[in-house]
């Protein structure tokens, strides 16, 4: 039988890496090797509904893509000094740009001049009205104070990305 999409031992797909017309793009290296993104994106099937489902409203509040990085690699087996993503239900996301750059090398801090605030708030909040979503960091201080409420904390090494995490099993 032809195996369409590659699962994991734990029965875990890889996101989709170029759906047309996504909401998303992928990006990230896996053991530092350029062009292995995908090892690292294995997600849970509940993370994989979670992607979809913001992607999908995500494009209906703007035309941009957001990135996605690491998730987990197959197995669950640690990598690149993570001591999370191992579960499936853990996600990186890039903040949103201004200038629509997307892939490789779209990464910025929320202290570029190219980083859009506004729409990285709108993003953030439409994972925080999922109830699936437990924990958000990200290190913009401003952006913690608008969404409110606490739900997006400081966590070191967050100032280029967003920790997305879901309910486990």
């Amino acid at each position: 039988m032809l195996e369409l999409q590659p699962k994991d031992t734990r029965g875990y797909y890889i996101l989709p890496q170029a759906p047309e017309d996504a909401g998303y793009y992928v990006y990230g290296n896996f053991n530092r090797r350029p062009d292995s993104g995908h090892m690292a994106q294995h997600a849970h099937p509940r993370m994989l509904s979670l992607i979809f489902y913001i992607e999908h409203a995500w494009q209906a509040v703007d035309d941009r893509k957001f990135g996605i990085g690491n998730i987990s690699a197959a197995g669950g087996i640690s990598y690149d000094n993570h001591k999370t993503h191992r579960k499936g239900i853990e996600m990186d996301i890039r903040p949103v740009r201004k200038d629509r750059l997307i892939g490789q090398a779209a990464g910025l801090t929320y202290f570029d001049a190219l980083y859009d605030r506004d729409a990285t708030i709108k993003l953030v909040r439409l994972f925080l009205q999922h109830p699936m979503v437990t924990k958000v960091f990200f290190n913009d201080e401003k952006l913690q104070k608008q969404v409110g409420g606490g739900r997006v904390r400081s966590l070191i090494g967050h100032n280029n990305h967003l920790h997305i995490e879901i309910r486990g099993h």
